[in-house]
């Protein structure tokens, strides 16, 4: 997965990048309906971390750094009411990646303020969590064109016109169409991550630098009012799992309540600080919405792959 990229014959390297969702930024790029381009992303902390950095690092991180964005690229022919299609073909990794807590950051972030950081070597097919391997899934969290609206518009914000979602089946083979506002469709992308859970519950997945390999293609008069995604979970092979359940009158309480019991289940089982737990979630874990129709209790479940509580707890002190 870190092989050097392998582009076809004319496919343009995009390797500029912004800090901000904006119409009025000169492109980087102006290419043909049609045409294969590669974006050169940093990771989410834009460079500031490194594989021996700290946890103290991450809690000095300047925030009005991260999140950076390739792009933008110009796609001729695209105009408002047009969509934009594009297909990711490669996302290519950098050799290290990491996960951590942020201040202010994440579902739990007013239970959870201290700093965390964890590097993982990426030149394997998988990383160890708890000392079970987890399988690579490389993705790009970062995948949108320029709103309608007069930017700056923050990079971490996700919109209409796509940007932050990360969705973690945006990986290989996936598509995405995109509602186009703004000629060209000014479209950029970033946020690698080679394994995330479903929700990226704690903040971070396992953030890496990537090049993403994308083709691009414009739909005339096939307007969308949000983004829709072509995708397979073929590659999630998950299918045994332990669910936490938060019942409640409200979506976002009971998705931090189930998040709160799988935390404390992952650190009681393996006698690990709870933060820790907690910063697993964001690479392995799933938040659903189980039941949302018979109120006033609705029902969100935060599942965890069994195979983890199958192993056994580390020994007190290990």
């Amino acid at each position: 997965m870190t092989r050097p990229p392998a582009h076809p014959p004319g496919c343009v390297h995009c390797t500029t990048l912004h800090p901000h969702w904006d119409r009025s930024l000169p492109p980087a790029h102006v290419v043909a309906d049609g045409a294969v381009v590669t974006m050169t992303c940093p990771d989410a902390a834009n460079g500031l971390l490194g594989p021996d950095s700290t946890s103290q690092d991450i809690a000095d991180i300047d925030f009005g750094m991260l999140d950076p964005l390739c792009g933008p690229i110009y796609v001729e022919g695209a105009e408002p009411g047009d969509s934009l299609q594009v297909e990711v073909q490669r996302i290519d990794l950098a050799p290290w990646g990491w996960t951590g807590l942020l201040k202010g950051f994440g579902l739990l972030a007013d239970e959870f303020p201290q700093a965390y950081f964890r590097s993982f070597d990426l030149t394997r097919d998988s990383v160890d969590i708890f000392g079970v391997p987890f399988p690579l899934r490389p993705m790009m969290g970062v995948l949108g064109v320029a709103p309608a609206a007069s930017g700056p518009h923050a990079s971490i914000t996700p919109t209409r016109a796509g940007g932050n979602i990360d969705v973690r089946y945006l990986s290989t083979g996936a598509t995405i169409y995109l509602p186009v506002f703004n000629s060209g469709a000014l479209l950029s992308g970033g946020d690698g991550h080679a394994l995330q859970g479903e929700g990226e519950i704690s903040g971070t997945a396992i953030e890496t630098p990537m090049t993403a390999t994308v083709r691009v293609k414009v739909l005339k008069r096939q307007s969308l009012r949000a983004p829709v995604l072509d995708i397979s979970t073929q590659r999630y092979a998950e299918t045994e799992y332990r669910d936490f359940l938060g019942i409640g009158p409200d979506l976002f309480q009971a998705s931090r309540e189930a998040t709160r019991y799988a935390v404390d289940a992952l650190s009681a089982h393996f006698g690990v600080e709870p933060y820790e737990a907690y910063a697993v979630l964001g690479m392995v874990a799933e938040l659903r919405i189980h039941e949302i129709v018979d109120q006033p209790n609705w029902v969100v479940g935060c599942l965890i792959p069994r195979r983890l509580f199958e192993r056994r707890a580390f020994p007190a002190g290990a």
